[in-house]
């Protein structure tokens, strides 16, 4: 089992003997190629000290190792190339230091994986084993010594004989920032996943693996349990960066945060685990390392408000209530304790699909310690509160602090009276709200949406604590202008039970203002009745169900099958035959459906094959009415055909003697008044022979007449067969 690769020859590049030193982290990565004979690529993203990497620890590939992961067998490995080297940027570029940067290198190699070598219900891992360690790292011991191990589970290619189709996360490229001493840090150390999977994140000890100062690049080997770096005393998981707030992250979102205590140079390593429908299909390890600094002490900006007639400060547990003909504009002063510091300010609505607010000016620059700054809130005509319920502004205010801005955020609720706006109007084709509907019977009705100030408009249906969708209910939204239609329909199913109510909210929106629509509604409430249902009927045209049918003595069997229900459901009719089927018996009739009545004609020509040898057959056919409704009512009739086989008659007597002169009496031999025969012995043929044997003619035609014209008198014999019997006789011909 060997993992097959994009070039048909590996190049065997030589290892160097130099040490990795100052790796800084990274992690391994499988995708999917989908539609490709290589139908994955296998990689690695390193992150690298650019200022004190040894450049020879700069491999030009790496070498990546896969095991399975129920026995830790070797599957295979791989060399990736180098595809990417980029520097890693600042949150904030001006805030770079000299003392840290920090390269992104990218390996790797596109491979196709064998479903038979990747089945396997346990799954797989690859690593990639690598020393040293920057020697600089404050947390651990013999951090020069230490060694780095890349770790991935990936579930099996097939599951149970079908594609099990999987990528790992992927990952934004981080930042090169640094923390500061004693300041709150946050760090995204989140990804995404292209199958959906749900991600969880974890700080867990980095890998050591068995690479050492003496052996910097030795093969990977297959393990249940690799070596991790040991903590330096009073380290541990739950303080990898000690401090006021030691490291954590969010399980959810992969968000890391600190508040750290001390300066140094932190290792550390999130495990992300991806879940699919509850149940851990792969796992991933990300290492990195952080730098804290004694930054310069730095103070975050300050957010005020002092609502219009009132002589305190805001609180965020204040509704500010903005009446109809108050100032749209009104003001917000910000603080800052540093001097020539650029501060922005942003803006946002938490709880409305648009802002519908602007900010003047929104960038400011102190020019004096504890500078007060003032900006204006300016609300739009939409910013509209229609339902009593407010808006929540959200402005946040950031300076430029290193490493990242410190910010400050205000959150102000604001109710808004409406404008000149008119409410939209609804209305319905029902004489009321309340209606009462059948399980099985189809409801339809039109709803009307209208507009004074004719606006666009919305029109929309949601049902009370249940899906429209769910119950087959046909609303389809619709937008419009000044005025708005749409029609509803719904068939009750027949599960609905006597006695239930189901509430419809149609709902008309006035869109005049995107996001903040002025809308209103109007229920119906669906109250379902008893479903009465009258059973179906089928007939037929015949006068009697029984027929009688003689083969080769009766003419084709024809008459109409008629379906009826009075009731508007939907009927089916449909024959069947009892032991034998209709269309092999040679039988010709439609299945058909409609409603109140329906009509099929039946026609049948029986031929002998039908009887098997025997004198006569019996066919019994079922002709079956079914309504469609919820109690599914039925009707059948039948009709009894009996074939039978024509009597055999008699054989004729036939002249002795026949005179061929062409005077037209007796001058042939007639042979179209033989038997006409039945299905288990009818005509064969007819030969004549002359007294020596010789035969002078032969049919198989029984109405062609002997007239031997051309023949000289005498006496000659005939020989007449049937399938079951024959007749032999004489006869003179006279000239």
């Amino acid at each position: 089992m060997k993992i097959r690769f994009i070039l048909c020859i590996l190049m065997l590049l030589v290892i160097t003997a130099a040490k990795a030193t100052h790796i800084v982290g990274g992690q391994l990565f499988i995708t999917e190629n989908k539609n490709s004979i290589y139908n994955y690529n296998i990689g690695l993203t390193m992150y690298f000290d650019a200022l004190n990497g040894n450049p020879g620890a700069e491999d030009p590939f790496v070498t990546i190792y896969v095991f399975r992961k129920r026995d830790n067998a070797a599957i295979g490995w791989l060399e990736a190339p180098k595809i990417e080297r980029k520097s890693v940027t600042y949150a904030n570029p001006l805030c770079g230091i000299s003392s840290l940067e920090t390269y992104m290198i990218t390996y790797s190699s596109s491979v196709n994986l064998e479903t038979s070598d990747f089945n396997d219900p346990e799954g797989y891992y690859m690593v990639w084993d690598r020393c040293c360690r920057n020697g600089t790292i404050t947390n651990i011991k013999n951090p020069g010594d230490a060694g780095s191990l890349f770790y991935l589970e990936f579930p099996p290619i097939t599951k149970n004989g079908t594609a099990f189709s999987n990528s790992s996360p992927v990952f934004p490229a981080v930042k090169g920032d640094y923390a500061c001493v004693n300041s709150p840090f946050f760090f995204d150390f989140g990804g995404s996943d292209a199958d959906g999977d749900s991600l969880v994140y974890s700080i867990v000890t980095p890998m050591q693996g068995f690479s050492d100062k003496s052996n910097p690049s030795l093969p990977a080997r297959g393990s249940s349990g690799y070596p991790r770096l040991t903590w330096t005393d009073n380290i541990s998981v739950a303080n990898v960066i000690p401090g006021p707030k030691p490291l954590t992250v969010n399980k959810s979102t992969g968000m890391l945060s600190v508040t750290p205590g001390f300066v140094g140079l932190y290792v550390f390593a999130v495990q992300v685990d991806e879940y699919r429908k509850g149940q851990k299909i792969g796992t991933l390890t990300r290492d990195f390392q952080l730098k804290v600094v004694d930054c310069p002490k730095m103070d975050p900006p300050k957010l005020l408000f002092k609502p219009a007639g009132k002589n305190v400060f805001y609180t965020e547990n204040e509704i500010i209530t903005v009446k109809k003909d108050d100032p749209n504009c009104f003001e917000v002063i910000v603080t800052d304790p540093s001097i020539n510091q650029l501060i922005k300010v942003n803006g946002r609505a938490v709880n409305n699909a648009k802002d519908y607010f602007t900010l003047l000016p929104a960038e400011f620059r102190t020019t004096i310690a504890n500078d007060t700054l003032k900006f204006q809130v300016c609300l739009d005509e939409c910013f509209v509160t229609y339902d009593n319920r407010p808006i929540k502004i959200e402005l946040i205010a950031e300076d430029e602090s290193c490493p990242v801005p410190l910010t400050d955020t205000l959150n102000i609720f604001i109710r808004r009276e409406g404008n000149d706006n008119a409410s939209p109007e609804i209305t319905t084709s029902l004489p009321s709200e309340y209606m009462h509907v059948t399980a099985g019977v189809p409801v339809r009705f039109t709803v009307y949406g209208k507009d004074p100030d004719k606006d666009n408009l919305a029109l929309s249906g949601r049902g009370r604590d249940f899906n429209m969708a769910d119950k087959a209910m046909n609303f389809q939204p619709v937008n419009g202008t000044a005025t708005v239609q749409q029609n509803f329909t719904w068939t009750p199913p027949c599960n609905a039970r006597k006695g239930d109510t189901l509430a419809v909210d149609f709902l008309v929106e006035d869109m005049r203002c995107e996001g903040n629509p002025l809308g209103v509604s109007r229920p119906v409430y669906f109250i379902v009745d008893e479903s009465p249902n009258t059973p179906p009927a089928v007939r037929t045209t015949l006068p009697e169900p029984e027929i009688t049918y003689t083969i080769g003595n009766s003419s084709e069997i024809i008459f109409d099958v008629l379906a009826s229900d009075p009731d508007t459901s939907t009927i089916s009719l449909v024959a069947a035959g009892r032991g034998f089927d209709l269309q092999s018996a040679g039988m010709n009739f439609t299945d058909k459906t409609g409603t109140r009545e329906i009509i099929s004609p039946y026609a049948w020509n029986p031929d002998c094959a039908l009887l098997n040898g025997k004198g006569e057959q019996t066919f019994l056919i079922d002709f079956i009415a079914q309504d469609k409704s919820c109690s599914s009512a039925n009707d059948t009739t039948t009709v009894k055909v009996t074939v039978k086989d024509n009597s055999f008659t008699e054989f004729p007597e036939l002249p002795n003697v026949i005179t061929p002169n062409g005077d037209g009496k007796n001058d042939c031999l007639v042979l179209q008044d033989l038997p006409e025969g039945n299905c288990s012995d009818q005509f064969k043929d007819i030969a004549v022979y002359n007294r020596w044997g010789k035969q002078v003619y032969y049919s198989r035609v029984k109405e062609n007449n002997w007239c031997p014209a051309d023949l000289s008198g005498g006496y000659y014999y005939f020989l007449i067969q049937y399938t079951t019997r024959s007749y032999k006789g004489g006869i003179t011909v006279l000239k």
